[in-house]
């Protein structure tokens, strides 16, 4: 594979503003562990008690599930059972320590296949869905065909990827055609202070998943004054329209919801955000 140019000092930064996030309890949360190869992965599972469909959802690099609560549990309770891996990069991984972001990479995408896998056993004949945060929207991408040709790692049962910012441009994997082959209905959720130290300076790094794939079901939300974290903040004055833009996106994309496709049709920029479609 491709050499990936990724360092310690942006995986830092995106630690450091983990662990300035508010701990937030996930309710109706459960754990198990599950084989992957070798390794045992942890999975934080919330299942509604009819659920419509199922959302694999990716962590940022050196995060957890657990901040990401307030928006999980809104896709909950949108009908959506959630399938959250602890990956290897994550803070609270035993053992963080012997995995830089380049050796996660390939790890990452083995534990939402495999999240994926458990799911279709847990609530079989479900519609399937993609999403993440930062590092985790990368692998989102990739299982809706983002990379196919350097990565063989698309799920042909994932419905559409729901992104939550994105790693920017990594060198050495990211280039011109690396998002045409992404097909699927995609949603990149970003704002014009959204740079990470060490990893993205530029804001404008995010529109490149929008900007250069495949046109046709794709969205973009560019919140007004947004950094990197909002996944994770809900105390944020913008969180809340951009967490009911995404739970509109998978109730259209996932569902077939005809009241939510008619919003986001309807949608248009925003005090908050500017909004865009392609």
């Amino acid at each position: 594979m491709t050499k990936l140019i990724m360092n310690r000092r942006g995986l830092l930064a995106g630690a450091l503003a983990f662990t300035a996030a508010p701990s937030l309890a996930l309710a109706a949360a459960s754990t198990t562990t599950i084989k992957v190869g070798d390794r045992d992965v942890e999975l934080t599972v919330i299942r509604p008690e009819a659920p419509k469909g199922v959302i694999v959802f990716s962590h940022g690099a050196g995060g957890w599930p657990a901040p990401y609560g307030a928006l999980l549990e809104l896709w909950t309770k949108a009908g959506f059972m959630i399938v959250a891996p602890l990956h290897v990069d994550s803070q609270k991984h035993p053992d963080r320590a012997k995995y830089d972001l380049r050796a996660a990479f390939m790890l990452r995408l083995a534990d939402v296949a495999a999240a994926a896998g458990y799911a279709a056993k847990a609530a079989p004949g479900l519609p399937l869905g993609n999403a993440g945060h930062s590092y985790g929207s990368l692998m989102s991408m990739i299982r809706a065909g983002a990379l196919e040709g350097m990565i063989p790692a698309q799920d042909p049962n994932t419905k559409a990827a729901l992104c939550f910012s994105s790693p920017g441009v990594i060198k050495g994997l990211i280039g011109p055609t690396s998002y045409q082959s992404l097909k699927k209905p995609m949603m990149m959720i970003t704002g014009d202070q959204d740079v990470v130290p060490g990893l993205v300076a530029d804001w404008h790094e995010h529109l490149y998943p929008f900007d250069t794939s495949a046109a046709g079901g794709k969205y973009l939300w560019q919140g007004k004054g947004v950094n990197h974290g909002l996944a994770y903040h809900p105390e944020a004055p913008a969180f809340a329209e951009a967490a009911a833009l995404s739970v509109a996106f998978l109730k259209a994309k996932l569902l077939g919801d005809a009241a939510a496709e008619a919003a986001l049709a309807a949608q248009g920029s925003t005090a908050l955000a500017e909004w865009k479609t392609r």
